[in-house]
């Protein structure tokens, strides 16, 4: 089996590139067309790719590597299943990326390995931090129990599923945030553009206007004089939350609070929940031992109310309390969430239930956020409505009042 480079498209259009272990360059390319990618180009990893974006600039962002992590982590994985010593696969890897910032971490790699260090202190120090503490924690216990290839691919595999996952939500708000948008700016384009225009038909018509055309005109006559001063005071009503939220005992309590709202609470909860046992279970599954594995997946959190329950949570296990028990006793976690983890600690699987509450509310997150845009969206498009068909409302009772009056 020989190793090669590709450069594909994805069924979305975006261009990834990694390595992939084939018998030749044909059967390289009907694998990734068996993935579901779209063959741009395939070469032996050994020889240079050519030159696919210019020669690798320095001072490349933090933010192109970690671009580039998911498919460096698979081809570091690939690489290694298939007998290529550390080092060398760190070498065609850096050759592989050298167009990108992925490239650049390569090559430290490479260096630091040959100067002895291992590949999880090498990952600590890499240019632009582009691994986090997940999976150096991961790659360290794989090196250390000799799987190292197995913590690779589970680094992968997480990874992978919290960027798929990540997508999934933002995708699913993308539609109802256009439609918001496009609401307010309809209604404001006809009460600062339309509005005035036949304001001054009527004020010069002499016509006693109806109540709701009255009260039509007047708001867009405030609007057009105090509306830059109410965008301001948002702006900095926004600005003060900011960074009033940058205080830790803040942060703390709007996070608490997040978490108990109708409708969004829910969702947010099970993301959480799904997240922080996903990592759990990868970590232990990983040989990551459990005081460790809880100070890394209290950091895959964004939530410091939950941050906070999961180190109260380690400081009770250290202390010989019971995983789920600890959990029950300091985090917001759902109570079927935790009886599931109770029944794993009892069983002796407790990594394989920390992976099934995952995915029970990874599932849970997505039908919520649907429930939840399901009500969302009607009620954007019916507040739209209702606004403009108050508007048209208002301007049609002004016109039928004009032809009333006798020239």
């Amino acid at each position: 089996m020989a190793v090669f480079g590709y450069r594909v498209t994805d069924r979305e259009g975006r261009v990834t590139e990694g390595v992939v272990e084939a018998p030749g360059e044909m059967s390289a390319r009907d694998r990734l067309r068996e993935m579901g990618y779209l063959p741009i180009r395939v070469w032996p990893a050994s020889a240079p790719p050519g030159k696919i974006a210019g020669p690798a600039e320095k001072g490349r962002s933090a933010r192109g590597a970690r671009r580039d992590l998911l498919p460096f982590l698979q081809g570091l994985t690939t690489l290694l299943r298939a007998g290529i010593p550390l080092d060398r696969s760190l070498e065609m890897l850096g050759d592989l990326f050298r167009a990108q910032a992925m490239g650049n971490v390569a090559n430290s790699l490479l260096r630091n390995v040959r100067a002895g260090q291992s590949l999880a202190d090498a990952m600590r120090k890499a240019p632009g931090s582009p691994f986090s503490r997940f999976t150096v924690q991961m790659v360290s216990a794989g090196q250390a129990t000799g799987r190292l290839e197995d913590a690779l691919e589970q680094a992968y595999q997480f990874l992978e599923r919290s960027r798929d996952f990540r997508s999934t939500l933002l995708g699913s708000l993308l539609y109802p945030a256009i439609l918001l948008v496009a609401s307010i700016l309809s209604i404001v384009l006809l009460v600062v553009f339309v509005v005035p225009r036949f304001a001054v038909v009527f004020s010069s018509s002499g016509v006693l206007l109806p109540l709701p055309t009255r009260v039509l005109l007047a708001g867009s006559v405030f609007f057009r004089e105090y509306g830059l001063v109410f965008l301001l005071v948002f702006v900095l009503a926004y600005l003060f939350f900011s960074a009033a939220l940058r205080r830790p005992e803040a942060r703390r309590a709007w996070d608490r609070a997040k978490l108990g709202w109708p409708l969004v609470g829910s969702v947010l909860t099970a993301i959480e929940t799904s997240r922080v046992m996903r990592s759990l279970s990868s970590l232990l599954s990983g040989g990551v031992p459990i005081l460790p594995a809880f100070v890394i997946a209290r950091e895959v959190s964004g939530n410091l109310a939950i941050r906070d329950g999961m180190e109260a949570a380690r400081s009770r296990v250290q202390s010989g309390a019971k995983v789920a028990r600890a959990l029950a006793e300091t985090t917001p976690f759902p109570e079927m969430a935790l009886q599931m983890i109770a029944v794993g600690e009892e069983t002796g699987r407790l990594e394989a239930m920390l992976e099934s509450v995952a995915d029970t509310y990874e599932g849970t997150a997505r039908r919520r956020l649907r429930n939840f845009l399901t009500v969302l969206e009607p009620a954007v498009i019916l507040g739209m409505g209702l606004l403009v068909g108050f508007i048209v409302f208002a301007m049609f009772l002004a016109i039928f009042r004009m032809n009333e009056v006798p020239f």
